[in-house]
């Protein structure tokens, strides 16, 4: 039951954001009444920390998992980040809004919650050990807040303008998985301009 709730839940919280859900319609698409769902949940606070560890954890420990492998050239690990991170998007298209919304409104629980998850500990190793690559002239030294939003943004940016995407910029007969199966090479060269060392 609870797997279900954090389900039912996520997809609330993603359709809606965090101000506009109400526990009593989790509670209703769940199919249990407003107590019941306290008994898993004692508040919207404990709820939403749930949900987003749940998203949290199906990507972030893989991302970091790819960033350490430093057999691989950096080309190959942002192609491996972006597969990750597009099958979850497509599962999820609204996740990237979700995400925005939610920094925007209390970064701090987003941050409290990930350290819950001990994900610090887990961002920290993945960071040393891109800087231990660039310290040892494997990779440019770049700002890691830099790689950041680089990342990010490239990767965010056709879900964050989807509507405008189906609209205006697809092809005649180009699906959007068409299109972000062409972007992807765009963001792992700029990626490589960004880190590789010619």
């Amino acid at each position: 039951m609870e797997n279900k709730i954090i389900e039912i839940a996520k997809n609330v919280f993603i359709e809606k954001g965090y101000a506009e859900t109400s526990m009593s319609e989790i509670a209703a698409k769940v199919g249990i009444n407003r107590p019941g769902l306290h008994y898993y949940f004692r508040t919207k606070d404990k709820m939403f920390e749930a949900v987003f560890g749940d998203i949290i954890m199906s990507i972030i420990p893989k991302v970091f998992d790819i960033l350490i492998q430093k057999d691989k050239k950096i080309g190959k690990r942002v192609e491996e980040i972006i597969d990750t991170y597009y099958k979850l998007f497509l599962e999820n298209p609204k996740l990237p809004m979700f995400v925005i919304r939610e920094i925007n409104r209390d970064a701090n629980l987003l941050i409290n919650t990930a350290e819950k998850l001990h994900l610090p500990e887990r961002f920290f190793g993945a960071l040393h050990s891109i800087e231990e690559e660039m310290k040892e002239g494997k990779l440019k030294q770049v700002p890691i807040r830099f790689i950041f939003y680089n990342l990010y943004s490239l990767l965010s940016i056709p879900f964050l303008s989807q509507d405008l995407t189906y609209s205006l910029l697809l092809d005649e007969n180009e699906s959007f998985e068409d299109m972000l199966n062409d972007w992807k090479p765009y963001i792992v060269s700029q990626m490589e301009n960004l880190l590789e060392i010619k």
